[in-house]
């Protein structure tokens, strides 16, 4: 029903990603472009309606990562599906496509397993459906399963009110506050002031930093398509907290963010000024990226969730990850993981 094919066509890529409107940016090409800088293999995917072979049906950029614990790849929030086969319910059989795939041409031989972080909304019978074909629920997720969304078809008045109390009224005390400033930038070499901040809260709250090249490259290539920002908050004139915003597919994308300990409403006030700016370029969301779902106040995302969700929006959940094991060091993998949840209570 489905055939895969290799790609490099980015035009192609970026025209189906457009026309379908995905809620994550990692499948995008530049993603790719990002992860390849880095070290990692690369592997773009083409799905075509086997009968036509003209229809585009789909697309999937998986990454192959190498560690110690085991070689692995990872489709971050993908594979991207056309409307038909999501109302159809095809999502197994694409997935089902794509291992028949990575086998043919002995990925299988080379990476120990496949783990599907994918962005298709959370349902009982894709689960069940992947389950049926061998997947199993990962130990730990690698990109983010649930996302706190704001729709900015609105009026500043509406997007203001749909705040908690507490949010709004930090956000009109810091407007009336002239010394807690927001610069925005292009400037690549503005990423160095970005990652004072940011690797100053890694270690305060004993998280793993994503890497500075990671940081510095996404900045740059998505720069490069004008589809990046940074945002830096200042309080008299001095930076005590920044976010890199990707913007795509009209959505702004709140991914990297740091702050200093500080009294000062700052942060809401930043947002506030993302928020307007996202909604001024023409986009139609903010998507504040990652929040947990436990309810366990120690849990070491909870007050960042509560933040997020202070500014108002509505919860969008993804089928949670699964790996598919090609061979029995998967298991090694699994038993690291399961490990390293429990020290880190996720």
């Amino acid at each position: 029903m489905y055939k895969i094919k290799k790609t490099a066509n980015k035009e192609n890529w970026d025209n189906f990603l457009n026309e379908v409107q995905p809620q994550s940016f990692l499948q995008d090409f530049e993603w790719g472009e990002i992860e390849k800088s880095l070290g990692h293999e690369i592997l773009r995917l083409e799905i075509y309606n086997s009968q036509t072979n003209a229809d585009l049906m789909g697309v999937c950029q998986i990454i192959g990562y190498k560690a110690k614990r085991g070689n692995f790849l990872l489709i971050p929030h993908g594979p991207v599906l056309s409307t038909q086969i999501i109302i159809e319910n095809q999502f197994a059989s694409i997935i089902i496509e794509i291992i028949k795939f990575l086998k043919l041409e002995d990925y299988h031989k080379r990476y120990a397993f496949i783990r599907l972080n994918s962005s298709t909304l959370f349902n009982d019978d894709d689960i069940a459906a992947l389950k049926k074909i061998e997947f199993r629920p990962a130990p730990i997720y690698s990109v983010s399963e649930n996302m706190w969304v704001k729709n900015l078809q609105k009026s500043e008045e509406e997007l203001l009110n749909e705040m908690t109390s507490t949010n709004k009224k930090l956000v009109n005390d810091a407007m009336k506050k002239p010394y807690l400033e927001i610069e925005c930038s292009t400037a690549l070499s503005k990423i160095d002031e970005f990652w004072k901040i940011y690797e100053d809260l890694a270690k305060r709250k004993e998280f793993a930093p994503y890497s500075y090249n990671l940081i510095k490259k996404e900045f740059e290539i998505f720069g490069n398509e004008k589809k990046a920002l940074l945002y830096f908050g200042k309080v008299e004139g001095k930076i005590v907290s920044c976010a890199l915003i990707v913007y795509s597919h009209n959505i702004a994308f709140y991914h990297h963010s740091g702050s200093l300990p500080i009294k000062e409403p700052i942060n809401h006030k930043l947002q506030w000024q993302i928020i307007l700016d996202a909604k001024n370029a023409g986009c139609k969301y903010y998507n504040f990226w990652g929040i947990t779902l436990s309810v366990n106040k120690k849990h070491p995302w909870w007050g960042l969730t509560q933040f997020k969700k202070g500014f108002g929006g509505e919860l969008l959940k993804f089928i949670p990850a699964m790996d598919y094991a090609f061979s029995k060091k998967y298991w090694f993998n699994f038993a690291i993981e399961k490990i390293r949840r429990k020290i880190k209570k996720l």
